[in-house]
């Protein structure tokens, strides 16, 4: 890219940033009709080629990644204390005194007292956000910084909102906190206590890893409760309000409802255990049953619809929901249910069609931060890669997230619809840079190769997304395969014999291109996301001979890992991963293709329900004023401490809604027109 280009680029950027910084609305925004099925006016089309910003973006993005990695070195710095404590443990296991010393400390000690900003306490976050903030006389950025009730309140002094509708929160994968109600053996110690959250859980990661791992897995046989133990999901809004002090996670958005009026008779948070499969958690915990009485009650007793405000997988298990209760072997509430009880679905930062990181969890046991941070640190750190695929490969709930709609929505070995360029090959963009004191080029991978391998063996050849997952089906136990097929579908319907076909299969119901919205022609689905962020896509992979599958019972799959040499030709590969845009975790087509053009087609939609489709790019402060991104940040996470994507929900909830209309701001049209489903 030329020094003028990037000029350019960069002074448009700012000219946007200040537009809306005095509230125009510089993005497409229209009023979504009723019917649902026309999709938001895009962008001019572009020529085929390189995108005359796309290398700015890519830089951009590595930047923001690069300085994700910084902000966590104060807590590998902490978390390495903890560690060599540990290690005194498993070195010489024997040596009681040693535990028991370290056991007495830890009972007294605060692990997020070594923690760096959103990991501390509220209180030293408060004091150091004031302090650093360059701008201390913006009250938005301190309220925002310090968690008091914005823009909630702000939207109750100039808009007047208040509550109306009954609000149900449901959270993603590994936001619900899970605590142990087993009494026998190792469990004793951590009866109702939380092995999933909080600091026992890093307690019991340090001090009794092997009692963990036994409490997190499922039984790989009945894909329920192993024999003697027992792990439920929190209930109550502190449920999954704070991942552990100071982290918060829907936090934010409770006390913006709060702000609103709203309290725990017409809040709820749905927490749910998430290492099941939406089968099972019907089967065993009665979710959906509970979830279906919840609004029934709520409904008779104040007349006013529910609206659900999931996020992540959340948005899974509700469409899960609302194909469960209308059916005959579900709930059992007729075609009407949903338009009677439910006003609007917000999915925030939904991943309707899948996330590419599962299927490296679940391949190699390389969970590349498909659990939290902190979370993934220890466990990095604490277990290899076989012990890592042992326990995700017993969640159930976990394939969930696989990628829905093969090689049509996810591409194939010539391209894909979201590559960053046009055409579909490997090409060449210029990119600023010195080598030898000249500048020089860098290939751009496709997508389209979910998994690449360079090693030239004739066993392993590129592998599609449909590829990939007959890989993966191969490397999983008899009984892991047994029950990932009894739970999930991955393809596509592409007519209405085939939707009508499977409509009670429940198989397809987590899968929005193999069944249809509901009859619900006065209910509204919101999809609130982030866009921007750098975001796993598609990987290189080797061969490994200390894989994750050894001593499994199906030896026909070969072993296998993110291959992390170093590709300084290929401007997108970073550690063997493809990087593309999205939103840090779910890629952009996964979070915006349903929204902005499937759901629009009366083949998904037929009876006309509402799509809006809102979007955030992510715009973090620097780490030094505040370490989550502050009120712009959009990412996976943190879009639930966004304002704008807050002041949102707050509007639906207090019933102005319609008031609400697309707003699209990425390449997201552009790359749902790549797309051919074969529907209308």
């Amino acid at each position: 890219m030329s020094q003028d280009s990037r000029d350019g680029t960069v002074r448009q950027r700012r000219g946007v940033q200040r537009a809306q910084s005095s509230g125009t609305d510089i993005s497409t925004a229209i009023d979504t009709p009723r019917h649902g099925s026309e999709t938001p006016a895009d962008k001019e089309p572009e020529a085929d080629g390189v995108s005359p910003v796309l290398g700015y973006r890519l830089a951009k993005l590595s930047l923001q990644k690069r300085t994700g990695r910084r902000r966590w070195f104060i807590a590998g710095i902490a978390i390495g204390v903890l560690a060599a404590l540990g290690g005194i443990v498993y070195v010489n296991p024997t040596q009681n005194t040693h535990i028991n010393w370290v056991q007495e400390l830890l009972g007294d000690f605060e692990v997020t007292s070594l923690l760096p900003d959103s990991l501390l306490p509220d209180d030293f976050v408060r004091d150091m956000s004031r302090l650093l903030a360059m701008d201390g006389s913006d009250p938005a950025a301190t309220s925002h910084a310090t968690g008091e009730f914005e823009p909630a309140l702000t939207l109750v002094r100039e808009e007047a909102l208040e509550k109306m509708h009954n609000v149900i929160l449901v959270p993603g994968i590994i936001s619900s906190g899970l605590e142990s109600w087993s009494t026998s053996n190792c469990s004793r110690p951590y009866f109702r206590q939380r092995l999933w959250g909080t600091s026992t859980m890093f307690k019991a990661i340090l001090l009794d890893k092997e009692c963990w791992v036994e409490h997190m897995m499922l039984d790989t046989r009945t894909g329920l409760d192993p024999p003697n133990i027992k792990l439920r999901a929190a209930q109550g809004l502190d449920a999954a309000d704070y991942f552990i002090t100071g982290y918060w996670i829907w936090g934010k958005a409770i006390s913006n409802l709060a702000a609103l009026g709203y309290d725990s008779n017409d809040m709820t948070l749905a927490a749910y255990d998430w290492r099941l499969s939406y089968y099972d958690l019907e089967r065993r915990d009665q979710y959906f049953s509970r979830l279906q009485s919840r609004m029934e009650l709520s409904y008779r007793a104040t007349g006013k619809k529910t609206v659900l405000v999931a996020h992540s997988m959340g948005s899974q298990v509700v469409q899960y929901f609302m194909n469960w209760v209308g059916s005959e072997e579900g709930g059992r509430g007729g075609p009407s249910w949903v338009d009677t009880h439910m006003e609007a679905v917000v999915n925030l930062a939904g991943s309707t069609l899948g996330v590419p990181k599962t299927l490296s969890s679940l391949l190699s046991g390389e969970q590349r931060e498909t659990v939290q941070p902190l979370a993934s640190y220890l466990l990095d750190h604490f277990m290899n890669r076989k012990d890592l695929a042992r326990i995700f490969r017993s969640w159930t709930g976990l394939p969930s997230l696989l990628p829905k709609g093969g090689n049509a929505i996810w591409g194939d070995c010539d391209g894909a619809p979201d590559d960053l360029v046009a055409d579909t090959t490997d090409v060449t963009v210029a990119t600023e840079g010195s080598r030898n004191g000249h500048q020089h080029a860098q290939a751009t991978v496709t997508y389209g190769s979910q998994l690449r391998f360079d090693s030239g063996n004739a066993e392993f050849q590129n592998q599609t997304m449909e590829g990939a997952l007959q890989l993966l089906f191969r490397a999983l136990s008899k009984d892991g395969l047994r029950l990932l097929q009894r739970d999930y579908s991955y393809g596509l319907f592409r007519t209405q014999e085939e939707m009508d076909a499977h409509r009670d299969d429940h198989r397809a119901w987590t899968n929005p291109l193999q069944h249809q919205l509901p009859n619900a022609p006065n209910l509204t689905i919101y999809c609130l996301y982030g866009h921007g962020a750098v975001t796993e896509r598609a990987y290189h992979y080797t061969e490994d001979s200390a894989g994750a599958n050894g001593g499994g019972d199906n030896h026909r799959a070969p072993e296998l890992r993110i291959d992390k040499t170093p590709r300084p030709h290929l401007y997108n590969v970073e550690t063997g991963v493809v990087n593309g845009e999205g939103d840090g975790t779910v890629p952009l087509i996964s979070l915006g293709y349903m929204c902005a053009d499937g759901w629009r087609k009366p083949l998904f939609n037929p009876h006309g329900v509402r799509i809006v489709t809102r979007e955030f790019e992510h715009t973090p402060l620097a780490a030094f004023k505040d370490i989550r991104g502050g009120e712009q940040a959009s990412d996976h996470i943190n879009i639930l401490g966004n304002r704008a994507a807050t002041a949102d929900i707050l509007r639906v909830v207090a019933g102005r809604g319609h008031l609400i209309k697309d707003h699209v701001t990425s390449d997201i049209m552009k790359y749902a027109r790549r797309v051919d489903i074969g529907a209308n």
